[in-house]
């Protein structure tokens, strides 16, 4: 079920950035409200639905962004295994860890796109190096809203996950 509900919220999530940053931004800046998804799977779900929903994600960012195919998705696995393992080494407790962490994330993701899409893109169409600061400036803002994912991640997740009965907390 957790797959399923990351791919819908991805979807509804990415759809609703697209629109406000066609209006509100004008493209001058971008957002990856969905790789906060990404972060909370590699922190949060099982190894199988992590990697499941990573790959939906990852795959709603590929139709979305309009490179080569398959690589935002292979990138949506790669951020999920950091994560597992940033939160398996660190202490990622709160809404300002995972916020520094997807942070993070982000700024990983835009760059090993942005490394990738220019090995293999043709010398006169390959996205330039000056690229990477506007790949910073989308990790610091969706570092600063990634705090509003996690609250609905949570909130999506409390629908769906029952309590099992006996255990104590």
């Amino acid at each position: 079920m957790r797959p399923i509900c990351a791919f819908v919220f991805a979807l509804v999530l990415t759809s609703v950035q697209a629109a406000l940053l066609r209006y509100l931004g004008g493209g001058a800046v971008s957002l990856a409200l969905a790789l906060p998804i990404i972060v909370y799977l590699g922190l949060q779900a099982g190894n199988v639905d992590g990697a499941v929903g990573a790959a939906g994600v990852g795959y709603v960012i590929d139709l979305m962004a309009g490179g080569p195919k398959g690589l935002m998705t292979f990138l949506a696995v790669a951020l999920f295994l950091v994560s597992r393992v940033a939160g398996a080494a660190l202490s990622v407790q709160g809404m300002a860890g995972f916020a520094v962490l997807s942070g993070a994330g982000t700024a990983l993701y835009g760059l090993a796109a942005l490394a990738f899409t220019r090995a293999i893109a043709p010398v006169e169409s390959a996205p330039a190096y000056s690229l990477v600061w506007r790949v910073l400036v989308e990790a610091v803002l969706t570092g600063a809203l990634s705090p509003l994912v996690l609250i609905a991640m949570r909130r999506l997740e409390g629908l769906y996950v029952r309590e099992e009965q006996g255990l104590l907390r």
